[in-house]
């Protein structure tokens, strides 16, 4: 997390920043970019790249570069792009294996005003169901939080058998609500300790 390495006292959003910017002001000298992090895991991991961008540019500005560096280094097969936003699981190439994280309709009021493709739901978020949502962004899986996963949700999942991620697990209790709800993938800050705990419970 680029937050850990900044100095506490400039206060600057990191969109706002450049690569040059960050490694100035940073704590440490271990600050790579992102085509070195995929120089040096190329076929040793999977990745889950989540793409963030505040710039207002079309999708595919950002996102077609991105995709094809990955490609340049062999982890195009070893990858999951997922996002917040509907228009940067559009902007994927159909061979992507891509995951919407479910917005609210704030997140996607806040990149509209920013985006030169704002995006229109059929209904309002909070009324799209799992498979709703995916089918509209394009998306082969979802993600959301538990607290997002009420009684239509659970069935919709169920009923159609969805690849569901949950973040953020950072308790085995709530890793367990994970698994009783279908998540085949969870998102934590505590991976090691969590790994430990899943191994316990499962051979």
């Amino acid at each position: 997390h680029t937050d850990d390495v900044l100095s506490k006292s400039d206060e600057k959003p990191i969109w706002e920043r450049t690569y040059d910017d960050i490694r100035a002001q940073s704590n440490t000298d271990a600050l790579p970019t992102f085509e070195e992090v995929l120089r040096h895991v190329s076929g040793k991991v999977y990745l889950n790249i989540e793409m963030k961008d505040y710039s207002g540019f079309h999708p595919s500005r950002f996102v077609h570069p991105l995709v094809a560096l990955v490609r340049q280094y062999g982890m195009h097969e070893n990858s999951l792009y997922s996002s917040f936003r509907f228009d940067y699981i559009h902007a994927l190439p159909w061979d992507c294996l891509s995951v919407i994280i479910r917005p609210t309709s704030s997140i996607i009021e806040y990149f509209n005003k920013r985006s030169i493709s704002p995006v229109i739901t059929p209904k309002p978020i909070e009324e799209m169901l799992p498979s709703e949502i995916m089918q509209f962004a394009h998306a082969t899986s979802f993600a959301c939080m538990l607290s997002e996963i009420d009684a239509a949700a659970r069935d919709d999942i169920k009923k159609r058998n969805l690849f569901l991620s949950i973040y953020t697990i950072t308790k085995d209790v709530d890793f367990d609500q994970a698994i009783r709800e279908g998540a085949k993938a969870v998102v934590t800050d505590i991976p090691r300790e969590l790994v430990a705990y899943r191994n316990s419970r499962f051979s």
